[in-house]
């Protein structure tokens, strides 16, 4: 039986070259490589500053830490995401309100926050996240923030590659936060992720925070030219990225632009061979999106199977899917620690439902994406209504 992965990173086939690189250097941790990396993402998102650190999760963490965030303040999030964007506020003791998905599609659904702010001027930031690389209406989230001094952090752990109005994500004066995990679209290895920012004084404190908030990196303490005393400036964190990571990152940031091409052709041919089943509604990918999830909606009013069996029933035909994601309200954790009425998130619950994220890599082959669509055909024609 055909065996198709939900996802295969994408090796460079010099891999060892590329790793002997920073073994022969003599240093391995956060050094020449990292700085390398984060100079050539800056120019690809033309922003002032990225910080490399290793996850979006510690980059979320440190963008709210940064800004002095904590006990007795709000942040707003949607509630269809992953667990990183609440938790990253959690952390410092804030307390998270959740917003419902938009009526028309997978985006936090942007008329009701205003509302919410207006009622509690306890509420300091907002963090729209960027789903499957679709970029939210950044415009009307800006005008918000404007209006009630909120601080923008996006989480744009699906969105690098996403631009809005021509203008790539991360390009900001507020914070935007990446993921490079194994599954995205540029990898540091399996763990990494940056923050984005045009606020130096920002980018400078998060930097410090990354690294135990000492003054002085390894890289410039320990080399020959360097000058070992330091100090701390504040409580920090281990969240730095190594250049063994980072030297994946580099094998990969250059051909991030033909990769999209084919995830682009990817996404063609599905709309191709899945446009004409009444029982599913396809996503809708403009020019500006990312293409990291393609993420298809089960009409299940014409289908006799739940959301669930269909997953199982391509699981058994060598197919991996994947579900992106169950709400955070529905998630035992948040439920018992907030009360949260399932009720109130009444499109993010019907999304839950009948969402399902079909394979979508560079290196899909073709004969793998008939075989899924052809499989999903022949499970439309058996368990249709």
């Amino acid at each position: 039986m055909i065996k198709i992965p939900f996802h295969i990173p994408n090796i460079p086939e010099s891999i060892e070259k590329i790793f002997s690189e920073s073994v022969r250097s003599g240093w391995l941790t956060t050094g020449s490589q990292v700085n390398e990396l984060e100079k050539k993402i800056a120019d690809y998102l033309d922003v002032e500053h990225i910080i490399a650190v290793n996850s979006c999760t510690a980059a979320l963490h440190l963008a709210l830490t940064a800004k002095g965030f904590g006990v007795g303040q709000k942040f707003i999030v949607p509630t269809l995401t992953f667990v990183s964007t609440i938790e990253c506020g959690e952390y410092l003791g804030m307390e998270p309100i959740l917003v419902d998905s938009s009526e028309d599609g997978f985006l936090m659904d942007l008329n009701q926050i205003e509302d919410i702010v207006k009622s509690d001027d306890s509420i300091k930031a907002i963090i729209p996240m960027h789903y499957a690389g679709e970029s939210i209406d950044l415009e009307s989230i800006m005008e918000i923030a404007g209006k009630y001094n909120l601080f923008v952090l996006q989480d744009a752990a699906h969105a690098f590659e996403t631009e809005h109005n021509g203008i790539k994500i991360g390009n900001t004066d507020h914070a935007a936060a990446f993921s490079f995990y194994a599954n995205k679209n540029l990898t540091t290895g399996g763990e990494g992720g940056a923050l984005a920012t045009n606020d130096s004084n920002l980018a400078e404190r998060v930097k410090k925070l990354s690294l135990h908030g000492i003054t002085k990196d390894g890289w410039n303490r320990f080399k020959t030219n360097g000058n070992w005393e330091y100090d701390i400036v504040a409580m920090g964190y281990k969240y730095n990225l190594t250049d063994y990571a980072a030297c994946f990152g580099l094998s990969q940031i250059d051909k991030i632009d033909q990769w999209q091409k084919i995830r682009a052709e990817i996404v063609l041919k599905y709309n191709k061979g899945l446009s004409h089943i009444d029982g599913i509604r396809l996503p809708n990918i403009n020019h500006g999106h990312a293409k990291h999830l393609f993420v298809i909606r089960l009409d299940l009013e014409r289908w006799s199977i739940s959301r669930n069996s269909f997953i199982t029933k391509m699981n058994e035909r060598g197919i991996g899917l994947a579900v992106h994601y169950k709400p955070l309200h529905q998630l035992l954790y948040y439920k018992e620690k907030y009360g949260f009425n399932i009720d109130e998130f009444p499109m993010a619950n019907t999304l839950y439902e009948s969402i399902v994220s079909l394979p979508i890599y560079p290196n899909l082959a073709d004969d793998s994406i008939n075989y899924i669509i052809e499989n999903i055909i022949q499970l439309h024609n058996t368990y249709s209504k």
